[in-house]
């Protein structure tokens, strides 16, 4: 975490990410668990924003009628 400066925003989300990871290590958890699990969250982001992105489309539609 040498590229960020200490309790940063930055620092923090690497701190946090790191973590993560070392739970699924310490616990010994499969490491196609741990791959689905981070699919499963990117994926439920990636849903989330779409969902956010066809409200946006619609309101843009609407004005442009």
């Amino acid at each position: 975490m040498s590229n960020y400066r200490p309790y940063s925003p930055e620092w923090n989300r690497k701190r946090y990410l790191t973590e993560a990871i070392q739970t699924y290590f310490n616990d010994d958890i499969d490491v196609e668990i741990i791959v689905d699990d981070i699919n499963c969250a990117l994926e439920e982001q990636r849903d989330y924003y779409l969902g956010r992105a066809e409200k946006l489309d619609a309101v843009i539609a609407g004005l442009n009628k």
